[in-house]
């Protein structure tokens, strides 16, 4: 009964902060995603009123025509902030279901793991304050989801939803083309000719609309002018990043003695190499400052200029992901997969954390099995310890929002 109680507490209490933070206008993005939603109100307002004529926004359409729906029939910028808080339950509920087809053991820790993205920050700003990251996650979500579920059948139908749902996500941003492609290459390998064929033309029928929206927008297709002139930066900045969301899945025993066992099985070469790209990266230490100053760069970038007013914990931080992408790799060849994925969508001139965040970890939690998660859903436990060191970075985040310690960085 206790221990009933107890999991019904840390369901709800996700559930309950949120409608607390929209009734405070909560923003954990110091300021960004309020920012957005104000900028493209005037947009949500012209397709209400069937005016698609915009340049206001660089993004596809979908997630702005959504909202001019709700709009049009409320006319209330408040109920349609509320009704896409309550749309954006399916993230979590979607989130479970894709985890119970791939890992079907306990399902009240699925419930509670799904749940805990709710504390997320950068989620809760977007939900609040309707950004087009989200909606985009939702769709991939449910894409995904009939992508297990085609695997597991072998039905058609569901390969067809799957790539539906994935070109909606598209349809609201762009780098989500980069998934779309991901799992048209994993028909390509397991589909029969025919039928992969079909799947293709399918594919074409639904990248009509984005010609007609690039028409109407053409910032939609200038990607030229979003794409990084300093690799260095924007690599450095994800594996930053990478680390950061990858702590949240390694502090847990089974899969630190992992990583501490194939440290150990680290040859004299790879050895060398990792202590020259240490010496390497430190000695050159402002090739790792970008030129954007202090916008971007995630939790890591902000957190070392806030200190020590340098980038020392910043390229300390790039380091070990790129060495712990390396050593999760040399466990679980596929993890490769996911890493390529998240920094193919992430190559802007400028990193913000919201490409990551919770994007990075609801692609090693459902893009197919792993060691990673498998250990964290083994016992509640390590889901406990998952959700406590979420809800930290939740306190972190509020604290940081109430004090704007962040803020003065990007003012």
């Amino acid at each position: 009964m206790k221990k009933n109680i107890t999991l019904l507490f840390l369901f709800f209490i996700p559930i309950f902060s949120l409608f607390i933070g929209f009734a405070l206008n909560e923003d954990l993005s110091t300021g960004g995603a309020k920012l957005d939603f104000n900028v493209t109100w005037p947009l949500i307002i012209n397709y209400s009123n069937f005016n698609f004529v915009t340049d206001v926004t660089t993004h596809m359409p979908l997630h702005y025509i959504i909202l001019s729906f709700i709009n049009a029939i409320f006319n209330n910028q408040q109920i349609v902030r509320l009704v896409y808080l309550i749309f954006c339950f399916l993230l979590p509920i979607f989130l479970y279901l894709n985890l119970k087809e791939i890992y079907p053991q306990n399902k009240i820790l699925l419930i509670i793991f799904s749940s805990t993205f709710l504390f997320i920050p950068f989620f809760r700003a977007s939900v609040i304050w309707p950004n087009a990251h989200i909606t985009a996650v939702i769709f991939f979500l449910i894409g995904n989801y009939y992508y297990l579920k085609a695997k597991r059948k072998n039905t058609f139908i569901y390969k067809v939803i799957n790539l539906l749902f994935l070109s909606f996500s598209i349809y609201c941003i762009q780098t989500y083309l980069i998934l779309f492609i991901y799992y048209l290459y994993n028909y390509f390998l397991s589909e029969k000719t025919y039928n992969f064929i079909k799947l293709l033309i399918f594919s074409a029928l639904l990248s009509i609309p984005g010609f007609f929206f690039i028409l109407i927008n053409p910032r939609t297709a200038n990607i030229g002018n979003f794409i990084t002139k300093d690799i260095l930066y924007t690599i450095s900045s994800n594996f930053s990043l990478i680390f950061f969301f990858l702590l949240f899945l390694l502090i847990n025993k089974k899969n630190m003695e992992i990583i501490i066992s194939k440290i150990k099985s680290l040859n004299k070469i790879e050895v060398t190499t990792i202590l020259f790209l240490i010496f390497l990266s430190f000695h050159n230490q402002e090739l790792f400052t970008s030129n954007s100053g202090l916008r971007g760069g995630g939790f890591f970038y902000k957190l070392s200029y806030l200190i020590f007013n340098n980038n020392l914990i910043f390229i300390t931080s790039f380091l070990l992901g790129l060495i712990t992408s390396y050593l999760l790799i040399k466990h679980e060849k596929r993890i490769f997969h996911i890493l390529l994925i998240i920094n193919l969508m992430s190559i802007n001139f400028i990193v913000y954390q919201k490409y990551f965040e919770p994007l990075f970890l609801i692609i090693i939690s459902i893009l197919f099995k792993n060691f990673l998660m498998t250990n964290v859903l083994s016992n509640f436990k390590s889901v406990f310890i998952f959700y406590s060191l979420v809800f930290f970075y939740f306190l972190l985040a509020y604290t940081n929002y109430l004090n704007k310690f962040t803020y003065q960085l990007i003012s």
